[in-house]
């Protein structure tokens, strides 16, 4: 029996570096403008109707269909999905990116050990 080639050292960075960084930039972004603008405004905006609500609800349904992929990927892995659940629920992709993050880091461990 083959074994498939591993993917080479760069490409397995590569697949952390990207949720990891995009994780650290939109979590200093989320915040600068909690510091900036509170949270008093949060609500109100998104519930003002048109745009504004259209892009808090897709917003939502996208979390909660994260959630439905990363719930059963995190059990296969054996990652405690709890933390990443409730950080997703409380703080949208800062909790899912997240996840993805511990995930790559997970599957990078793994490809480390079976060396």
């Amino acid at each position: 029996m083959v074994n498939p080639p591993r993917p080479s050292h760069p490409a397995r960075m590569h697949k952390i570096l990207l949720p990891l960084i995009a994780w650290v930039l939109f979590t200093a972004f989320s915040v600068s403008v909690v510091i900036e603008h509170g949270f008093a405004d949060l609500i109100p905006i998104h519930t003002a109707g048109g745009w504004p609500t259209q892009v808090f609800t897709d917003l939502v349904l996208a979390a909660l269909c994260f959630l439905t992929l990363a719930v059963p990927d995190a059990r296969r892995r054996g990652i405690d999905v709890r933390p990443y659940f409730v950080a997703t629920l409380a703080l949208g992709s800062i909790g899912a990116l997240a996840y993805l993050v511990r995930r790559q880091l997970g599957a990078a461990g793994r490809v480390h050990d079976a060396r």
